[in-house]
């Protein structure tokens, strides 16, 4: 993918008709492929009955301008714990998807964050979520940053973590 089709680009599904094109702090670019939001779209908590679910984000980290692009998410395991208002991603499964992933794409391919819903219209994080975030973000990692995407009933929103903060990220206009 070039620059110029990656900058130019405005299709995909957004909840609400946004586009799906965050802005980092530096100026640099996250953008969701429409086929990870639709993968995540599937698992909406639209009904009372819909539990939490939630992946790993996977994608690029663009050589000529080091923009970041989720390609793939992985959807829930059967091992992951899941209830309406908690979601707990288990290893197994999600390893499995990226390791499969990483073949595809001859390692061209990196673990950028994680992605789970909320049964709420905006999502907010909750203090388990930060929780989780900072124990993700002091493991360790290969892009010198993870995203956290949270996928409401009407939105969907991200945040941007590094060692030392974690900040929601604006759409691009």
């Amino acid at each position: 993918m070039n620059n110029a089709l990656f900058v130019q680009k405005k299709e995909g599904i957004c909840i609400n008709n946004q586009e799906d094109v965050f802005i980092l702090p530096n100026n640099k670019i996250l953008y969701i492929r429409p086929e990870a939001i639709e993968k995540m779209n599937h698992y909406r908590q639209i009904r009372w009955t819909d539990t939490e679910s939630g992946g790993i984000l996977i994608g690029r980290v663009l050589m000529e301008d080091g923009n970041y692009i989720v390609d793939d998410v992985s959807e829930p395991m059967p091992t992951d714990k899941r209830s309406r208002i908690r979601f707990s991603r288990k290893p197994e499964g999600h390893q499995e998807y990226f390791n499969d992933a990483w073949e595809r794409e001859n390692g061209r391919c990196f673990y950028l964050g994680e992605w789970h819903t909320h049964p709420e219209s905006v999502p907010v994080p909750s203090s388990i979520d930060r929780k989780d975030w900072n124990r993700l973000l002091n493991i360790g990692y290969e892009t010198g940053c993870l995203f956290f995407v949270i996928l409401g009933i009407d939105e969907l929103k991200v945040w941007y973590g590094t060692e030392d903060r974690i900040i929601e990220l604006k759409r691009r206009n």
